[in-house]
């Protein structure tokens, strides 16, 4: 027997490097696509216990997993295709050790994430949470785990045990899991907007972080000089506080946002948003100046506190 097995053809380099890269594209796949179906759930059905639901953070977590699909799940479908095509031309072929350990652990996860979501079903159930977002989320890890399971365990039953496996059962699981993966795909283009869209809502949060920045450095000079900044003008042009330049002018349209002294105290800035994000802030009791806002100018004033001594504005 030893003799026989001794014979065997051996699994090539590139075959366990091919199937390394795809148990590395599983793990991303697999954490992309419950990463997308997350947030839409979030968007769709959210929960005033958990705050803003669509924070740029999120936006940029559906954005990353989306481009994590579009390069991933092609890679990987030929990763498996190549797989299987060797040892379908080579039946007698052995695979290497590492190649059946990964693939029982890859098992073995899934399994327990399986029987994990299960329990966690029921036991909120039985806390009385038992709303549309929670199960929806644990139908997605559900449909995740099951899909990897239900695959590898008829990979093991063809590639190891030698069963006769019809190729149709395995198209079934590539069918289902292509449709799970271009749902959220879509999803995810309706839930975190356009390529269009995303560039804007970088430009409002540019706008948001500058005029939060500004706001800083006029009450630094306020505090430092005994007095407001005539203009912008005069911080760009101080040594002191060259640094706020950065901070004065548009992002888009380079220019300055508006600045007005109100009173001796007391000053306004102002910015013009390209897109509304008040949505997003519904269930948020506090936010910071400039985060949420409306399409278009939006005016903040803020009191200045003086040092001590007055210094007169530059000739």
């Amino acid at each position: 027997m030893d003799e026989i097995k001794s014979q065997e053809p051996k699994s090539s380099m590139v075959e366990i490097f091919v199937n390394l890269l795809s148990f590395l594209l599983l793990g991303i796949i697999s954490t992309a696509v419950g990463f997308l179906y997350f947030q839409v759930i979030n968007k769709y059905f959210p929960d005033i216990l958990s705050g803003v639901y669509q924070s740029y953070y999120s936006v940029s977590v559906i954005h990353y997993s989306i481009a994590s699909l579009i390069i991933g799940f092609p890679i990987y479908l030929w990763a498996v295709l190549f797989w299987f095509k060797r040892f379908k031309s080579a039946p007698e072929k052995a695979e290497s050790r590492l190649s059946k350990w990964l693939t029982y652990i890859v098992l073995f996860i899934a399994s327990g994430t399986i029987i994990g979501d299960l329990i966690t079903v029921i036991y909120n159930f039985l806390q009385g949470e038992y709303g549309v977002r929670f199960l929806l989320k644990a139908l997605t890890i559900l449909a995740i785990a099951g899909l990897v399971f239900g695959f590898y365990f008829l990979e093991r039953k063809k590639i190891q045990y030698k069963k006769e496996i019809s190729s149709g059962s395995f198209w079934l699981f590539g069918i289902f899991s292509g449709l799970l993966i271009i749902s959220a795909v879509v999803l995810g283009f309706i839930a975190g907007g356009t390529p269009l869209e995303a560039r804007l809502r970088n430009f409002d949060l540019q706008r948001t972080s500058d005029l939060q920045e500004l706001s800083l450095c006029i009450s630094n000079f306020a505090y430092d000089n005994e007095r407001l900044p005539e203009d912008l003008d005069e911080l760009k042009n101080n040594a002191r506080y060259s640094y706020c330049a950065v901070r004065i002018s548009d992002p888009e349209t380079n220019k300055n946002y508006e600045y007005s002294v109100i009173s001796k105290d007391e000053f306004e800035l102002c910015g013009d948003f390209v897109l509304s994000n008040s949505d997003d802030f519904k269930n948020v009791g506090y936010y910071g100046k400039w985060e949420k806002h409306d399409k278009g100018r939006l005016c903040e004033k803020q009191t200045a506190t003086f040092g001590k001594s007055p210094v007169p504005p530059a000739k």
